[in-house]
């Protein structure tokens, strides 16, 4: 980033996702334990790599919660006594949009997550612990921190792609970099076990050996001077403020934009293979996203929205752009044809920088 963040990055878990998961381990699991190294070897259907699990977790006893939820998708929990635990998900990707709630990880509402990076396309993230106390990471409670991984499949697999998400916690913190690659040797592990079991052929990508810290929703910078996912957007129309990360094959992207008093104004998004695949089937039940039959550009009476697309290798990434809310009174303010004007600008700057690092179409004018 051009200009360095002061602020701490405390981390933990994403509370939706792992809502999520947890609805797919617990109603219905089987628990079981084992305290040998086979424990491991029919968890999650097979697809965990025992040495890389013991590395991470630890040697103690293991405790494994299990469940196959239906075609496509395989989830379980690994505990270690005296030691960390990880919850698993690999997911058919074929599966998206299905479901009534979201499948795929993007991050937190208040702490944005980062591209794995290292040839893989990814997003390391989780949610930060307490607001408006201290930034710093606390020794008594354990961390939680969400790796989630796509894979695009080849030849005669039977499907277009996979996503393992894996939820790990440890007695180390995140905010060591040192330990930080630890959090992500289950999901990358897991993603070469899955490509190679089910026949996918993925491109997998190298061993992550450095990632960054999920970037907080108060960590600012001019967006002037922007030179990741806000990088090119326009800083008109009283948007001084930027608060992105950087990019890196981040299947999911966000670049928030606030005024010169730090009230955001705008979130931009951009979503990539399943994720964009998942936000445009959501449209069926929530009015407030894209369309696949409507124009490139849209808007709705209050201005919520604006979006575009572009065409790439793994299908069609979604570009969108939403006025932000943080007072009551903003919601009813009329957007007039300046903020119009300056939506549909930062919308396209975003849109063509996003889409020429992933090696995708120009995106359709919005």
């Amino acid at each position: 980033m051009a200009v360095r963040r002061t602020v701490l990055r405390a981390v933990a878990a994403l509370v939706a996702v792992a809502a999520v998961v947890a609805g797919y381990l617990l109603v219905h699991g089987d628990f079981q334990r084992w305290s040998d190294e086979s424990a491991l070897d029919g968890a999650c259907d097979g697809l965990l790599d025992r040495n890389t699990v013991r590395g991470v977790l630890g040697p103690g006893d293991v405790e494994v919660e299990h469940e196959q939820r239906g075609a496509g998708l395989v989830a379980c929990e690994v505990h270690v006594s005296d030691g960390g635990t990880a919850t698993i998900r690999v997911l058919d990707t074929a599966q998206v949009g299905q479901r009534l709630d979201d499948t795929l990880y993007t991050g937190s509402p208040r702490a944005l997550a980062v591209p794995v990076g290292h040839g893989w396309t990814g997003l390391f993230g989780a949610a930060p612990k307490s607001f408006g106390s201290s930034d710093v990471f606390r020794a008594d409670e354990d961390e939680k921190v969400t790796t989630s991984l796509v894979l695009k499949c080849t030849g005669d697999s039977g499907t277009d792609g996979l996503s393992v998400t894996v939820e790990t916690t440890l007695d180390t913190s995140p905010d060591d970099p040192a330990a930080r690659p630890a959090f992500a040797r289950i999901a990358t592990s897991t993603a070469a076990q899955a490509s190679r079991k089910r026949h996918c052929g993925a491109r997998l990508g190298k061993p992550v050996s450095s990632l960054g810290l999920p970037v907080n929703e108060d960590e600012y910078e001019p967006l002037g001077t922007a030179d990741g996912t806000c990088s090119g957007v326009p800083a008109a129309h009283g948007m001084a403020i930027a608060t992105e990360t950087a990019r890196g094959g981040a299947p999911h992207e966000t670049c928030r934009l606030a005024d010169a008093g730090l009230s955001t104004r705008y979130v931009l998004e951009a979503d990539y293979g399943p994720y964009a695949q998942e936000r445009l089937l959501g449209h069926e039940r929530d009015e407030d996203t894209p369309d696949t039959g409507t124009p490139a550009h849209y808007r709705d009476g209050d201005g919520r929205i604006s979006w575009t697309t572009a065409k790439c290798h793994d299908g069609r990434a979604l570009f969108t752009l939403r006025p932000s809310y943080e007072k009551a009174d903003d919601r009813t303010y009329p957007r007039d044809d300046a903020d119009l004007a300056y939506e549909r600008a930062a919308l396209t700057a975003f849109a063509e920088r996003s889409a020429k690092a992933h090696a995708c179409s120009a995106p359709a004018t919005p």
